[in-house]
């Protein structure tokens, strides 16, 4: 189907006068309507019309600024020029350079035909229905601050990917956002608009229109009717509407504004300086989190780097990362609740209680049993209620804790299922890396991370395989059968957005090689990390090839694996450390 695009009227070129009897009644008739049902139909080349010319000279008269066009190649031999005139014999060119000229021919002296498989039509054909409000036309693109745009329905995170995949892969943004004029309110573009909130732009292409004027379609038939009160209460106080509740075109349209002139520098002073104005913007004004080179692993033909994930202020973990973005969605969809019910393995506890408390928020977190007992004590110190569970995994409490929650009127934020999850690795942790590597001036070879819930690595996949396509492989770990790692879990166990990724390879790790991988960051770099992060530092030593560059994603730090950690030193003797160094790299001192 062709595309329409929103063009400015002063860009077209008319190759024939109006008939004034029939402009005046259409524009009557168009300024009745409200709305511009058809867009007019161009060639793409000179900008010529080819039908429409009453709508365009009725659009001008109006006051209206833009036009909804269809364009066409007009040197392809299935359209055709014709002409009501018979002593008139014209072709594609005479048209032309009458548009381009000035010089136009008298009122109803030409129409176009085009071939659809064997039948020649009217080139109107083409044009779709598209309903677009007279308010629209009128108004100026401005590039409005995104945080102006309020928002009162929720988007489908599978709806909003295809646009930042376009917008990041191209560098234009094509669809536009229409605001309502009085209280910024978005009535159109909320895909776009996720997007550009993915892509971290602080301004978006904009047109304004009259929320009281603009009629409101409902797109979504479990709605039922939807006023336009209805769209104020939520997009102002909230909750949100479900995702497709409503919309005011019957058709997109296009336009083109390139990415980097939404996407705003900042002044780095004062976080160079590293001063915060509270804990919770100790986290998210503290990012990025550091990349590292591992000097032991590298060599002049390979560079590895550790993302730092321990960085994190509250639990040590790239867990805080989703715990705020769970929390701050929940507070914005108006789902936060006084109490919040999650089952963790330890990081995502601490985050959402950290984050919980500087809220004034009470949790009650569900454990399995196979976790350290350590994590009862952090908890708890926290003021988290804490529930150990006859469970292996933490995944396998989920249904559990959605029955409590339920019954017990609190808030299950579920980062399993959550998009948050998914949302914030994509916006923040895989940018970070790309623009990280970006400053030394360098690209991927390899990125290996461990997969818990997936959504860090998933989205890590997603930004690159986007970015760079398959010339960088992606390798997820995973502990062995049988085999516990706190942090990550097998893939049959389920998972949401690991197989809406590309995965080139996922390595499987026993506990034991996890923790001699941490034990060989430590020796080696003077890094305590975590068992996960030993996981992924085995699967490294693994499939490693002599050349190239490797990220390695380090989850957590190791001060929370104190009692794997004893078990394992006690159960092997100096001798029998498979080769791991007592000293590291600088001599014997």
């Amino acid at each position: 189907m062709a595309e329409i695009h929103l063009i400015k009227l002063a860009e077209l070129h008319e190759h024939e006068e109006t008939d004034p009897a029939h402009l005046k009644e259409l524009t009557q008739q168009i300024a009745a309507d409200k709305i511009l049902k058809h867009p007019i139909v161009v060639d793409e080349k000179t900008n010529t019309m080819l039908d429409g010319e009453h709508r365009f000279n009725a659009l001008k008269s109006l006051g209206c600024k833009r036009i909804p066009v269809i364009y066409v190649d007009y040197n392809s031999p299935n359209i055709v020029v014709q002409t009501w005139r018979n002593n008139y014999n014209l072709t594609k060119k005479d048209v032309v350079e009458a548009a381009l000229s000035g010089k136009r021919f008298p009122p109803k002296t030409t129409y176009h035909m085009i071939k659809n498989s064997e039948t020649l039509s009217h080139i109107s054909s083409i044009e779709k229905r598209v309903d677009i409000p007279i308010e629209v036309l009128k108004s100026e693109l401005t590039l409005a601050p995104i945080n102006s745009i309020k928002v009162a329905m929720k988007v489908e995170l599978a709806d909003a990917l295809p646009a930042y995949t376009k917008f990041f892969k191209t560098g234009i943004v094509d669809d536009p956002l229409i605001v309502d004029r009085k209280t910024g309110i978005l009535l159109y573009g909320y895909e776009a608009f996720q997007a550009l909130d993915l892509l971290s732009a602080e301004k978006a292409p904009t047109f304004k229109a009259n929320l009281e004027v603009v009629e409101i379609k409902t797109s979504n038939p479990n709605m039922g009717s939807l006023s336009k009160e209805d769209i104020v209460q939520a997009g102002t106080k909230g909750p949100k509407l479900p995702p497709k509740s409503f919309t005011i075109l019957t058709e997109p349209v296009k336009i083109s504004v390139p990415l980097e002139k939404l996407i705003v520098k900042k002044r780095q002073n004062r976080r160079v300086l590293k001063v915060y104005r509270s804990t919770l913007e100790l986290l998210h004004e503290g990012w990025p989190t550091p990349l590292v080179k591992l000097n032991s692993f590298s060599s002049a033909a390979r560079s590895v780097w550790a993302k730092l994930e321990c960085y994190n202020p509250f639990s040590n973990s790239v867990k805080d990362r989703i715990g705020w973005a769970m929390i701050k969605e929940a507070i914005e969809n108006g789902e936060l609740k006084t109490v919040l019910y999650e089952a963790t393995s330890t990081n995502t506890g601490i985050a959402l209680t950290s984050i919980a408390n500087t809220l004034g928020i009470k949790t009650r977190l569900y454990i399995p049993k196979t976790i350290q007992k350590a994590s009862d004590t952090y908890l708890e110190v926290l003021g988290a209620e804490v529930v150990r569970l006859p469970v292996g995994l933490t995944v396998e409490a989920i249904s559990h804790v959605e029955r409590e929650a339920k019954a017990n009127k609190a808030a299950h934020l579920n980062q399993f299922e959550n998009d948050a999850n998914f949302k914030a690795h994509l916006k923040y942790t895989a940018k970070e890396i790309g623009e990280q590597l970006n400053s030394l001036g360098l690209k991927p070879t390899c990125i290996i991370g461990g997969i818990g819930t997936s959504g860090h690595m998933s989205a890590i996949s997603h930004y690159f395989k986007t970015k760079y396509g398959n010339s960088v492989k992606i390798v997820g770990v995973q502990p062995a059968q049988n085999e516990v790692i706190p942090g990550i879990r097998r893939i049959e166990t389920g998972m949401k957005w690991f197989h809406n990724a590309v995965f080139d390879k996922v390595v499987d790790v026993k506990q034991a090689e996890a923790i001699e991988g941490a034990i060989k960051i430590a020796r080696n770099e003077g890094l305590l990390i975590g068992l996960s992060s030993g996981a992924v530092v085995y699967a490294f030593q693994k499939i490693a090839e002599e050349k190239g560059v490797y990220v390695l994603v380090f989850p957590d730090s190791g001060y929370k694996y104190g009692e794997q950690f004893e078990k394992y030193l006690t159960s092997v003797s100096p001798k029998n450390q498979r080769g791991l160094p007592k000293f590291n790299n600088f001599g014997d001192s």
